[in-house]
């Protein structure tokens, strides 16, 4: 398990994906849950590099006050990101980014 490099703070996370959110969305396209377009949104902003692979996340409560979300959305996003290979965790160490094994940056 590899050790963060570099932090991203629960604001600029916030600004970053209010950002992402506010391009225009197809005509019939479908939103989704709230904590699937918010782990859709970290894995597309890591992908796109604006979020670099090995960057500590916030935590949980400090993202969910910064986004006006529930703490259980932003836990959901990041077990559905942990669940494709987008984040890494550790209790008490926090989470951080990361790419699956086999994906192109």
């Amino acid at each position: 398990m590899a050790q963060w490099t570099s932090a991203v703070g629960a604001a600029q996370l916030a600004r970053q994906l209010k950002a992402q959110h506010d391009r225009p969305a197809g005509p019939n396209s479908r939103r989704p849950p709230a904590y699937r377009a918010l782990a859709e949104g970290i894995r597309l902003l890591v992908l796109e590099g604006r979020v670099p692979v090995a960057a500590r996340l916030p935590a949980e409560r400090e993202l969910a006050v910064a986004l006006s979300v529930s703490r259980t959305t932003v836990a959901a996003a990041y077990e559905a990101l942990r669940a494709e290979g987008f984040l890494e965790s550790r209790r008490g160490a926090g989470s951080w980014t990361a790419v699956p094994a086999g994906s192109p940056l």
